[in-house]
C-alpha cells in the first residue's frame, strides 16, 4: 500500500524581524475517517528572519521526507508539502533554479539571501530528492497550517495523538486535550 503523506510548513519571526523565530513541521497520512499524524516538529533560535524560517521548514521536510526519485523502485508517492509562503514556495520551485544558472546572482545582480539554505537544497535536488511543494493559503482556518502556525511561533511544542485524544504540550507542560467522539473515530 503507498502511503501518500502531506506535509505543513510554517516559520515565523518576531515581534521584530530579524529577531527571535522558528518553524514548525507537521507530517500527516490523510485518511477518509480520520488523518494520521505521523510526526511533529519544531525549532526555535534567537535571531533569524521570517524567510529564514520558512525556508528552514520545507527544507527539514525535504531532507526527511523528500523521494529520491533515482532509487524509488517502490514508486513511493511523492509528498506534498505546503507553506503559506509564497515566497519560499517561489524559491525552492522556480527561483533558486534561475539564480543558480545565473551564478548564484538575483535579476538585481545581488545574491540571494540565505544562500547555505539555498546550496543544501540544490545539493538534495541534484541528488534527485523531490517533493511537491505547493502554496496554501495562510491563516484561513486550515488546522494543520493553524497548527504549524502556532509551533513556527512556539505557543504549541508538539501534537500526540493516542487512543481518540489529541494532546497539545507547549515546552513539557500539557497545554490542552481534544477528546473526540468515538462515532467520529470508528467513522
Amino acid at each position: 500500500m503507498i502511503k501518500i503523506l502531506e506535509i505543513y510548513t510554517d516559520g515565523s519571526a518576531g515581534p521584530t524581524n530579524p529577531g527571535p523565530g522558528g518553524f514548525g513541521v507537521i507530517v500527516v497520512q490523510p485518511n477518509k475517517v480520520e488523518d494520521k499524524i505521523i510526526q511533529t516538529y519544531s525549532e526555535r533560535t534567537t535571531e533569524t528572519t521570517n524567510n529564514r524560517m520558512e525556508m528552514a521548514a520545507i527544507l527539514w521536510a525535504y531532507k526527511n521526507y523528500g523521494v529520491n526519485i533515482n532509487t524509488n523502485e517502490f514508486f513511493i508517492e511523492i509528498p506534498k508539502v505546503y507553506s503559506d509562503s509564497s515566497y519560499a514556495v517561489n524559491t525552492f520551485n522556480d527561483w533558486i533554479f534561475k539564480w543558480r544558472a545565473n551564478d548564484w546572482k538575483k535579476s538585481n545582480n545581488k545574491t540571494p539571501e540565505n544562500m547555505d539554505l539555498l546550496k543544501e537544497f540544490i545539493e538534495l535536488y541534484d541528488q534527485g530528492l523531490r517533493i511537491d511543494l505547493l502554496k496554501i493559503k495562510g491563516h484561513n482556518g486550515h488546522k494543520y497550517n493553524e497548527i504549524v502556525d502556532k509551533m513556527a511561533k512556539g505557543q504549541i511544542k508538539y501534537i500526540a495523538e493516542k487512543d481518540g485524544y489529541t494532546i497539545e504540550f507547549i515546552g513539557s507542560k500539557l497545554k490542552s486535550i481534544e477528546i473526540k467522539n468515538k462515532e467520529e473515530n470508528n467513522g
